[in-house]
C-alpha cells in the first residue's frame, strides 16, 4: 500500500507542489539573508541623516532659552539608540545623550577631535556617497571600545561639529533576529503549505482516480461503474467521456457475449453429435460381436456337420435364434432410445391409471417370478391417477421390474411401493441382492454400462434399459434414480398427481 501511494499522482502532485513552495520560501529567504544588512544600513543611514537634519533646524534658530534647546535634542533623540555628540571649537561641548563615565564618550570626543582637525584643513565639504556635502556616513572600526560602529560626522549651518554612532553589534543582532524569524516563518509556512497541498491536491486527484478506477474496472469487463463529476473543465469532460465509452462498450461486448454463446452452444452440441456417434458405434460394435461370434461359429458347425444328432443341431439353431433376437431387441432398443435423447419422439401427456399399468406388467412378469420363486409384494388396488405418456412410462416400470427380478437371487423378495404425495405420486421397485457401489450408482444411467457384464449377459440385458429411463424421464421433466438400503436396491420415479379420478382406462 505504502509502495502503491508513492506512485500515486496525489503523491506526485502533492511532492511537486511542496517543491515549488520550497523553493520559493528559500529563494526569498536566501534574497532577504543576502539583502537584509544593507537594507538594515540603509534604514539607519537614513535615521542618522533625519537627525542630523532636525538637530541642524534646532541649532540654526537662535534661542535664548538654553533648557528649550536641550529639551528638543531630548526629543529628537528619543527616538532611538544612536549616541550623539556636538562640538563647538570656542564653547566646547554643546550637546550629547552619552553618560560621562561611559567610555562612548571619550571615543565620541575622539572622534570629534578627528573631526575638528578635518575642518581646520578646511574641509567642511565632506565626500559622501561620491558627493560633496556638509557631512559623511561610515564604518569604523573603533579599538578603544573594540567593535565596529556606523558614524555620521558633519558640520551644522552654525559652524558646530556633530556626531552620531550606532552599534554595528546592535545591528548585527537585529539582522540576525530577522533572519532568524523569516527562517522559523518559512520552515512553518512549508509545514502549513504541505499539508495544505496534500488536502487541497485530493480535489483535483479524487476525480482522476475515480477514472482509474472506471478504466480498470472497464479492463475487467465491469462496466457498472460510472465516474462522477460536476466540472465543466477538461477533467468533467474525460468523465463524460469515459462513461459514454463505458457503455458503448458494454453494448458491444453484450452482443459479442450473445454471439459467443450462440456459437459455444452450437460448437458444443456439434461436439456432443460427434462424441455421441463414436461411441454410439463404439457400443454398438462391441454389443453385436459376441452374438455374431456366436452365429457365425454355431452357423460353421452345422454346414460342416460337426454334430450328426438332431438335438445338437437344434441347439445351434436355438443359439442361433436366440442371439439374433437378441440382437433384433438391441437394434429396437437403440432406436427408441436414439428418438429419446434427440426429441424426435414427441411425448403425448394424458391422464391415466398407474396401479391399472403397474398390474399389467406384473401379470406378464409373472413367469419370470415364479421361475426364481421370487415373493412379489405389490399391495395396491385402488386407483393411482398421473399425467405422464403412458407408452413411455410402460417402458419405465417394466425396465425397472426385470431389472428387479434379473438381479435379485433365488427366492429372494421383489417391492412394490406407491407414494402419493399432494402433487407427485413416486413409483419404487426394491429388490433383494448385493449393493451397487456408491461411485457405480451415477453411471447406471449410461447407455451400454453395466456393473456386472457377466451377470448382465447371461440373463441377456444390453445396457440399455436405464438409458432409456433415464431419457424418458428428462423427457417428462420428472425425478428419477437408484440408491442403496440394507440387504437390496431401490429404484424409483416419479409422476404428476392428476388432480381428478381417471373415468376411462386412458382420461
Amino acid at each position: 500500500m505504502k509502495k502503491k501511494f508513492k506512485h500515486s499522482l496525489r503523491f506526485k502532485l502533492t511532492m511537486l507542489l511542496m517543491v515549488l513552495m520550497a523553493l520559493t520560501i528559500f529563494g526569498s529567504v536566501a534574497i532577504t539573508w543576502l539583502s537584509i544588512r544593507h537594507f538594515f544600513v540603509g534604514r539607519l543611514k537614513q535615521r542618522m541623516i533625519g537627525i542630523y537634519n532636525d538637530v541642524n533646524v534646532v541649532f540654526s534658530t537662535e534661542r535664548t532659552d538654553k533648557q528649550q534647546t536641550t529639551d528638543l535634542l531630548n526629543n529628537i533623540m528619543s527616538r532611538g539608540d544612536i549616541s550623539v555628540f556636538i562640538f563647538d571649537v570656542n564653547d566646547g561641548t554643546r550637546y550629547t545623550n552619552i553618560n560621562e563615565e561611559s567610555k562612548m564618550l571619550e571615543s565620541m570626543q575622539s572622534l570629534a577631535s578627528l573631526l575638528q582637525g578635518q575642518d581646520e584643513l578646511g574641509l567642511s565639504e565632506l565626500l559622501i556617497d561620491g558627493n560633496k556635502g556638509r557631512y559623511q556616513f561610515t564604518k569604523n572600526y573603533d579599538s578603544s571600545m573594540n567593535g565596529e560602529f556606523y558614524d555620521l560626522t558633519g558640520v551644522l549651518d552654525d559652524g558646530s561639529l556633530i556626531a552620531l554612532r550606532s552599534s554595528g553589534a546592535r545591528l548585527d543582532d537585529n539582522v540576525k533576529i530577522t533572519l532568524a524569524l523569516y527562517s522559523y516563518v518559512g520552515v512553518f509556512s512549508i509545514i502549513i503549505g504541505c499539508i495544505s497541498m496534500f488536502v487541497a491536491s485530493n480535489y483535483y486527484v479524487k476525480p482522476i482516480h475515480e477514472m482509474a478506477v472506471a478504466a480498470k474496472k472497464m479492463s475487467q469487463l465491469d462496466f457498472d461503474t460510472r465516474v462522477t463529476t460536476n466540472s465543466q473543465d477538461e477533467i468533467g469532460e474525460l468523465g463524460n467521456s469515459i462513461n459514454s465509452m463505458s457503455k458503448e462498450l458494454e453494448a458491444t461486448i453484450s452482443e459479442l457475449k450473445t454471439a459467443n454463446v450462440k456459437l459455444a452452444k452450437d460448437i458444443e452440441k456439434k461436439n456432443q453429435i460427434d462424441e455421441m456417434r463414436k461411441e454410439f458405434l463404439s457400443h454398438v460394435s462391441h454389443e453385436l460381436k459376441t452374438p455374431i461370434a456366436l452365429i457365425q461359429g454355431y452357423a460353421e458347425g452345422l454346414k460342416e456337420n460337426i454334430s450328426d444328432d438332431s438335438e445338437s443341431r437344434d441347439f445351434y439353431c436355438e443359439v442361433i435364434m436366440d442371439e439374433a433376437d437378441r440382437m433384433n431387441t438391441m437394434v429396437k432398443k437403440l432406436m427408441a432410445l436414439n428418438e429419446l435423447e434427440f426429441g424426435t419422439d414427441k411425448i403425448t401427456l394424458e391422464r391415466f391409471d398407474i396401479v391399472e399399468l403397474m398390474k399389467n406388467i406384473n401379470q406378464s412378469s409373472d413367469i419370470l417370478l415364479q421361475q426364481k420363486n421370487i415373493d412379489f409384494d405389490f399391495p395396491y388396488q385402488d386407483t393411482v391417477c398421473v399425467w405422464g405418456d403412458e407408452f413411455m412410462i410402460e417402458e419405465v416400470y417394466s425396465n425397472y421390474l426385470t431389472n428387479a427380478i434379473h438381479y435379485s437371487p433365488e427366492n429372494g423378495k421383489v417391492r412394490i411401493g406407491i407414494e402419493e404425495k399432494e402433487d407427485v405420486v413416486r413409483i419404487n421397485v426394491y429388490n433383494d441382492g448385493d449393493n451397487i457401489p456408491e461411485e457405480e450408482l451415477s453411471k447406471i444411467w449410461i447407455k451400454f454400462y453395466k456393473v456386472d457384464k457377466a451377470r448382465t449377459r447371461e440373463y441377456g440385458g444390453s445396457g440399455i434399459g436405464l438409458s432409456i429411463v433415464a431419457a424418458t424421464m428428462k423427457l417428462h421433466g420428472r425425478d428419477y434414480g437408484a440408491y442403496n438400503v440394507d440387504g437390496g436396491v431401490v429404484f424409483y420415479f416419479e409422476l404428476e398427481k392428476a388432480k381428478q379420478n381417471c373415468i376411462t382406462e386412458k382420461c
